[in-house]
């Protein structure tokens, strides 16, 4: 069966958050069971850069990527532009079974799908994020403006909608009822981390044994709700000197000077530590001398960074926005915070959470193998089947 996987950005651009990885590790695993995989994406790497070649083959996919007309304008504004697309999906669509789109904003979406319907080939929507628009989000005007002009067609005339939790399995069917018997839930998958833990030195990292290590790791945006988280570790810090909290991510629009000017002003500067954007192996190292992993996200559909801390055996404490929170609370490894912007509250859940985390830390296997890999790309498939009718050579 051959899959055409559309994304506005791919492996090796990870600044773009969790759909990179997720759009990757199921076609590559699609990949060793058969399946003839195709990405076509765009040159999109981050902000300032790009993506030098324009098309390789990783581990058995192919990956086409289109130049965008600007890198900025597509990180910043969500406008991924690409030259060559619509030319390349006109030639080369009907060579495909099934079309497996990501996003949902995205102008790539708008092209496939009109040439799905036109020469009848099914598509599936993955939704990483909600297609109703939020108001805190910078861009709800444009996604309004999105909606009215495409995006309930995109969704109506899709074979099957995905979503990656059951929140938000419950936000779409709230907010479009009809589109119910369409809406399958796919879990964002992970594997657990196949070679022994490493075991870093804390005072590599100017910390003590004796410190309590909360851990952020995510894009520095104002939706991950850190003005809040920052705000609660204030007050923990300053009652115990001995609590730290790391950030790690990269910088988006210009949130870490704010977040600088924000420690600076309640005076808890030395008690937080910046490392920009971290990968492989010291991301690893981040999650062997954490205690808890920390996300008071004012939205997240999921969260992948999440879901790498409980694999590493790291109790997390999440604001009820996360997607996965519920899932992750009801294992027993989460402590959920109800209302972030309670300085006071979230400040004692962050040091209940420190105290009860060798109990949530014993539940983190358990919670894991309902992410595995494995049993995500079983259901994809499944689906792909149904969709096609067609038997994987």
């Amino acid at each position: 069966m051959k899959i055409l996987q559309v994304i506005p950005f791919y492996k090796p651009a990870f600044g773009f958050g969790g759909p990179v990885k997720v759009c990757s590790d199921i076609s590559e695993l699609l990949v060793k069971r058969g399946f003839q995989v195709s990405v076509a994406t765009t040159d999109a790497y981050d902000r300032h850069s790009r993506v030098a070649k324009n098309a390789e083959t990783i581990k058995g996919v192919k990956v086409v990527r289109f130049r965008n007309l600007s890198p900025w304008l597509a990180k910043d504004f969500n406008l991924y532009l690409p030259r060559g697309f619509k030319q390349y999906i006109r030639n080369n669509l009907k060579k495909f079974d099934l079309v497996h789109l990501h996003s949902f904003f995205t102008y790539q979406n708008i092209i496939c799908a009109k040439y799905c319907r036109k020469y009848k080939i099914p598509y599936i929507i993955h939704l990483h994020e909600m297609p109703m628009p939020i108001p805190l989000f910078k861009k709800s005007l444009i996604k309004r403006v999105f909606n009215l002009l495409y995006g309930k067609k995109l969704l109506k005339n899709a074979a099957k909608i995905l979503v990656v939790s059951p929140l938000e399995r419950d936000r779409l069917a709230g907010f479009i009822p009809s589109l119910q018997d369409k809406i399958e839930v796919a879990l964002n998958p992970i594997e657990p981390p196949k070679r022994k833990p490493i075991k870093p030195k804390r005072r590599e990292y100017g910390l003590n044994q004796s410190d309590k290590v909360f851990l952020f790791l995510g894009r520095l945006s104002f939706i991950k709700g850190l003005e809040h988280l920052i705000a609660a570790f204030a007050k923990l810090a300053k009652k115990d000197p001995h609590y730290k909290l790391i950030i790690a991510g990269p910088d988006e629009s210009g949130q870490l000077k704010k977040l600088e000017r924000q420690i600076g002003s309640l005076g808890v500067g030395n008690k937080v530590i910046f490392t920009g954007l971290v990968e492989g192996k010291n991301k690893e190292e981040l999650f062997g001398i954490s205690d808890i992993f920390v996300l008071f996200s004012h939205y997240e559909s999921f969260s992948l960074a999440t879901l790498e801390a409980i694999s590493h055996g790291l109790p997390v404490c999440l604001s009820k926005e996360v997607g996965i929170a519920e899932v992750l609370e009801k294992y027993g490894c989460a402590q959920i915070i109800k209302n972030t912007s309670n300085k006071k509250r979230s400040a004692l859940q962050l040091e209940l959470a420190y105290k009860n985390r060798s109990s949530l830390k014993k539940n983190c296997q358990k919670a894991i193998a309902e992410f595995s890999l494995k049993k995500t790309v079983a259901k994809i498939s499944a689906i792909y089947f149904k969709l096609t009718q067609k038997t994987c050579s």
